[in-house]
Formats: structure tokens, C-alpha cells, sequence
């Protein structure tokens, strides 16, 4: 039941029943598979808790994350920490929320508060496949159905079945679009070749589908580094979950995503995929290329990167496989600069050209197919 307050809806709306009262808590659902990664819930939720806060002071918010794993609900409470001005309580789906689950403690009333009024708000019911897609072009702004395909987790005949349908109600478009420059004031140029794009209709949808409310920004959703599509640096990144279904089908690949800011480091991993790995819940970390660079240059910036990330994995205890796509040469030089790996780390290097094609991961050890 979709619950508003003032111009902000929640998924739904409950008073729990604690010791010394009731409480008057939203509850917001979100979907780990959702092609969005979890600390990017902190910038709309913000706002829209500084919004509840001044119509119900007493709210009290219960983040319930559906999906596979206890990593990704881990990273929506990390990234949630000391930044929203109510308390919240970050659960998976199907658990029951206790007082000490909340991050301050919320307010009681003496009574069962009444019920905010129901949502007049028609949200369509798409078909898992369409919202899937919306999504994924949500993030990438405009991409081939290769690449939408290997981030919306679908195969590629039906994503094209899936787009074509999206196309035909006016939610994206296949076109020939300008280029995206990394400076502005460069003269305009359109794209070497066609691509989809998200409408703003099926954009409105996939922010209603992250519970981003109709008027709150959310442009940190996008890709870092935009000018970059169309490349073979972004290809690749995008096909990362594609590229790791197809070397290690005995891992699980829950979802993935290309370009990924972490919050609280200058690092940019090129592609994040999450799963399970030899019964581990892990992190793929991708790295393409590199070529630009000096070889010293490559062993210096890999051995920032891969501290980077184990310390971020460190934080919920998830594993780390770190990967470089990359020439001979790059991945001779990034080797230098993967010493001393932790016994839950693993670093893979392989060819860029052989799609699909990974080298055995072992824990604490580099393997290469070189």
C-alpha cells in the first residue's frame, strides 16, 4: 500500500508495537537487483527524509532490501550512517525490525498514530524484464542492447524483443545522439553509431522504481565519466557481469554495475559486479586497459587500487576478486604492483581481446593467462 506525505510516497506505512509505545514508521522497499548500486540511496533519501522530518516529526523509516546475499543491505546501512536527520532501520526483506535496529532511538506515542492517507499516484506494473531495462538505461543514459542486456541481466533476444516494445509506448528511442564531451563548449558531434536512449517517461519510471519521489534530483545515479560511451574502455565495463557468467558458470552473479563512484575514495572501479564465489559472498572488481600509462606509472596507480579496494571490502567482510582487462604488457606491469594479498583477496589478469575468458581464481594468489 503506497502511502504520501506531502509530495513524497513511501511503499508503505506501519506502527510497531514497542515496550514503552508505538512508533510511526514508513517503510521503504528496495530491490538489490535493481541495477543501482546501494550506497547511491543516500543522496535521495537524504532529501526525502529532510522533507518527512518537517511534515511528521515523529517518523520513524525501514529500509527492507530484497535480494540475495547480506552485502548489499550492509552498504545501504553504511551509506546511510550519521546522514539522515530521522532514524532509520536498514533490514533485509522478510526480517522483522527490532527497536536496537533503528539508528537513534525513534519516537513513541502513547497510542497508534493514524495512518498516512494512500497514495493517488497510478504506478504502472511493468513486466520484470521492461523495468529491468528502464533501469539499466537509467544509469548508462544511452547504450547498445549488448550492453543494456548484460546490465538489466537479461539475455539478448529478449532484451531486444523487450526494447523494441519499450520503443513502441515512447520510453526509449534507438537514434543517432550527440556526444557526450568531457569539456564543455567542444563543437557538437553526433555519436559514431546509433544507440538507445531513455526517454524522460521511462526515466520518470525507473527513478519511481529506486523510490525517488517526482521532483527530487538524482544525477548522481549516472555512470562516472559519460564521454566515455561508445569506447572499448566502456564496452567492457559494461559486459563485466556477462564476461564473469561466461568464464565462471559455476560462480553466482547477482548483478553488476559500470563506472561506480565509492563512497569515501577517489577510486572508480571501471566495473563492480557482486555474487558468490567458491561459497564466498564477493565483489568482482574490474579494471580495463590502462595503456596510456608508463609502466611504473601502472604498478604505482594498481597498488593504490587494490588497497582501496580490500579496505572497502573490509568493511562489510565481503571477498575481493580484482581483475585487469587489459594488453600483455599492462598486465605485466599491474602485477608488480599486486604484492602481499590478503588470504580473501585474488587478483585475475587477462587478455581484453578473448571475451569470456578468465584465468582459475585462487584466494591470496595472482593468476594470469599470460
Amino acid at each position: 500500500m503506497t502511502v504520501r506525505i506531502g509530495n513524497i510516497t513511501f511503499s508503505d506505512w506501519t506502527s510497531l508495537r514497542f515496550e514503552d509505545g508505538w512508533s510511526d514508521t514508513f517503510i521503504l522497499r528496495v530491490s538489490a537487483l535493481a541495477c543501482l548500486p546501494p550506497f547511491y540511496y543516500k543522496e535521495p533519501l537524504r532529501r526525502m527524509l529532510t522533507q518527512l522530518e518537517k511534515i511528521r516529526s515523529s517518523a520513524s523509516v525501514w529500509i527492507q532490501v530484497d535480494g540475495p546475499g547480506e552485502w548489499f543491505a550492509a552498504e545501504v546501512h553504511n551509506a546511510l550512517k550519521n546522514r539522515l536527520p530521522l532514524p532509520y532501520a536498514v533490514t533485509r526483506a522478510g526480517i522483522t525490525v527490532h527497536y536496537l535496529d533503528f539508528s537513534s532511538p525513534p519516537t513513541l506515542l502513547y497510542s497508534c498514530p493514524p495512518a498516512p492517507p494512500v497514495s493517488d499516484e497510478v504506478i504502472p506494473d511493468l513486466p520484470l524484464s521492461e523495468l529491468r531495462c528502464l533501469q539499466a538505461l537509467g544509469r548508462m543514459i544511452k547504450g547498445n542492447d549488448i550492453e543494456i542486456a548484460a546490465l538489466a541481466g537479461l539475455d539478448l533476444e529478449k532484451t531486444k524483443t523487450v526494447l523494441a516494445d519499450l520503443s513502441c509506448r515512447g520510453l526509449v528511442v534507438y537514434k543517432t545522439g550527440h556526444r557526450l564531451h568531457r569539456r564543455l563548449f567542444r563543437p557538437r558531434q553526433n555519436d559514431p553509431f546509433p544507440l538507445w536512449h531513455i526517454l524522460p517517461r521511462g526515466r520518470h519510471l525507473a527513478l519511481q522504481s529506486w523510490v525517488v519521489p517526482k521532483g527530487v534530483s538524482f544525477r548522481t545515479r549516472r555512470e562516472a565519466y559519460l564521454w566515455q560511451i561508445g569506447s572499448k574502455h566502456r564496452r567492457l565495463a559494461r559486459l563485466w557481469t556477462a564476461w564473469l557468467q561466461s568464464a565462471w558458470p559455476l560462480a553466482r552473479i547477482w548483478t553488476g554495475w559500470s563506472e561506480v563512484r565509492i563512497p569515501g575514495s577517489r577510486v572508480i572501479p571501471d566495473g563492480l559486479a557482486w555474487g558468490r564465489a567458491q561459497g564466498y559472498e564477493t565483489l568482482f572488481w574490474l579494471e580495463v586497459g590502462d595503456e596510456h600509462r608508463s609502466i611504473d606509472q601502472i604498478t604505482n596507480v594498481t597498488a593504490f587500487r587494490l588497497n582501496q579496494a580490500v579496505k572497502f571490502c573490509a568493511i562489510t567482510g565481503v571477498r575481493l576478486v580484482y581483475t585487469q582487462l587489459s594488453t600483455r604488457w599492462v598486465r605485466q606491469a599491474v602485477k608488480r604492483g599486486c604484492a602481499n594479498l590478503p588470504r580473501n583477496t585474488a587478483v585475475v589478469l587477462a587478455d581484453w581481446g578473448r571475451f569470456g575468458k578468465l584465468p582459475i581464481l585462487e584466494w591470496g594468489r595472482i593468476t594470469s593467462d599470460m
